[in-house]
């Protein structure tokens, strides 16, 4: 569909013009800015131009009007990325989380891989613990010159004679 042919009614302008004065966002008022400077007969690379758009864009904007009505531009239709987990899966590494109290990150990274494989960041094992309401608290070292192994096997056999 050619951008630069297509011919826009008289309602079509008021509607435009309409959504362009109730739009809060900056970003999809510019949508409807640029489809008034094509009604208005302004060339499309000129549109972009002004805009600071890419003609590609223009034409997208001007091809989602034409084809899903002015209502899909006054939204980014954003789609959330879907988990590869089912909330079954999560539940069951939360309580795995809950009952083995595992020191690093990494042990519930190869957790969800043995148990599931998938492969999940660093991140985004972080990301599930936080929306399951687990805090991830590395342990802290304590000071001092603890004994070595040997000296505490010599007295833990002391304390037991």
């Amino acid at each position: 569909m050619d951008v630069s042919k297509y011919q826009f009614s008289d309602d079509e302008i008021s509607r435009l013009n309409e959504y362009r004065d109730l739009q809060a966002d900056a970003r999809l008022k510019v949508r409807f800015i640029a489809l008034l400077m094509l009604a208005k007969g302004v060339m499309p690379h000129t549109t972009a131009s002004i805009l600071g758009k890419s003609m590609k864009t223009i034409e997208n904007w001007h091809y989602q009007y034409a084809t899903k009505g002015i209502a899909s531009l006054n939204s980014f239709q954003y789609k959330p990325k879907q988990s590869f987990l089912s909330p079954e899966q999560t539940e069951e590494i939360i309580g795995w989380v809950k009952e083995n109290n595992p020191g690093k990150i990494k042990e519930i990274q190869i957790f969800i891989h043995d148990r599931f494989k998938i492969n999940y960041s660093h991140e985004a094992v972080r990301k599930i613990l936080k929306k399951s309401g687990i805090k991830f608290v590395r342990p802290k070292v304590i000071p001092g010159n603890p004994p070595s192994e040997a000296e505490q096997k010599k007295m833990s056999n002391a304390i037991s004679s």
